[in-house]
């Protein structure tokens, strides 16, 4: 169509074009990269407002700022979701501690429709169909809140930080809640059975690892980075550093504890435990795997139904729920519990912590 136009037009002036017919002139030009189309009757509109438009530009302050902000408004009509995206991943995602994990989620995001759409149209219809989608998908609702505050972050950082011309859609929709704290512990035999599993892997840190964590409550990715230099056996204490909350703490070892750092190989680059995290990952799984297999043998040759989730829906930060319910049975108080796990508040804590009846039984008897 605007090929069209062009064709049908034939240049008057520098940045003025008649129609054949000769009915209006048009002004074309850019100014401060934006670009200006206007449609006159006469030549003198057409050019009154030309020279206007170049006098204002070189003169006016204000007038630039327009022309800025206009030209702001037509590359924000260009950007798209995925674009935000993408910036949010080069610029900020590398200063965080979870950043491995947010680009595999915002990898994730560009797959669906939603990061297709130009940035200025992404409203709240566009986020409900995106939670409509992710809902008919099976996600969590904990799963979809992590990935709707990923995409408020992003419109925030487009807005306070880039200085775009946003709204920001998460503040428009229920986000779900955090849902019900997980409650899942060791059930009996199950240590027994996986760590059985554990020390049959390649890797012979595996049932350590497992170990340490249950008399520890650290969590994973504190585990794998404790470094030799950090633990002190006379004292029975280590120092976990760059925690998640970003302090370092200093923790009280067990004798079982102890006993497990003792046993170790000699450490490689000053690491504990030589290990990465998709490489815990990996051999959790297939312990799990092996365990279940064996555990459902046994029940099939003793003619009883498998425990349903027995072994299979435990997953390894289940360890710290475990390890911290555990210094509670022990009598450890709250403030003592809290120095070990690291956690800010009570209500943190609380969401760790599953104490068995059983055991309170015990002390109430």
């Amino acid at each position: 169509m605007a090929s069209r136009k062009i064709q049908n037009e034939r240049i008057v002036e520098k940045n003025i074009t008649v129609r054949c017919d000769g009915f209006s002139y048009r002004v074309r030009l850019t100014i401060n990269g934006a670009r200006i189309n206007q449609t006159f009757d006469t030549l003198q509109e057409a050019r009154a407002y030309r020279d206007r438009m170049r006098a204002d530009a070189a003169t006016d302050p204000t007038h630039r700022l327009v022309i800025e902000a206009k030209q702001r408004k037509e590359e924000a009509a260009k950007l798209t979701l995925s674009d935000l995206l993408d910036r949010y991943r080069d610029e900020i995602t590398p200063t965080k501690k979870s950043a491995p994990v947010e680009v595999t989620k915002i990898a994730k995001l560009k797959r669906y429709e939603i990061s297709r759409l130009p940035v200025a149209l992404v409203g709240r219809d566009a986020i409900v169909h995106f939670m409509s989608t992710a809902r008919r998908e099976k996600w969590s609702d904990n799963n979809l809140r992590k990935y709707l505050m990923l995409l408020s972050a992003v419109f925030e950082a487009g807005k306070k930080r880039w200085g775009m011309n946003l709204d920001n859609p998460i503040r428009k929709v229920e986000i779900p809640s955090n849902g019900k704290a997980r409650e899942r512990r060791l059930e009996n035999g199950e240590f027994e059975r996986l760590n059985a599993e554990l020390k049959k892997a390649r890797n012979p840190f595996m049932s350590s690892i497992f170990e340490f964590a249950v008399e520890t409550a650290s969590r994973r990715g504190e585990i794998l980075k404790l470094k030799r230099k950090d633990i002190d056996l006379k004292n029975a204490t280590a120092i976990l550093r760059d925690t998640k909350n970003g302090e370092s703490r200093v923790i009280p070892l067990s004798n079982q504890a102890i006993r497990i750092l003792e046993g170790l190989p000699a450490a490689i680059n000053g690491l504990v435990f030589p290990v990465t995290e998709e490489q815990l990952r990996q051999a959790f799984v297939a312990a799990k795997t092996r365990a279940r297999k064996k555990y459902e043998a046994e029940c099939a040759s003793e003619k009883i139904d498998p425990q349903p989730g027995y072994i299979s829906t435990l997953r390894f930060h289940d360890l710290r729920h475990e390890a911290t319910s555990r210094f509670f049975e022990k009598e450890l108080n709250l403030m003592e519990v809290a120095s070990i796990t690291g956690h800010k508040t009570l209500q943190m804590l609380k969401r760790y912590t599953h104490l068995r009846a059983t055991e309170l039984a015990r002390k109430l008897n």
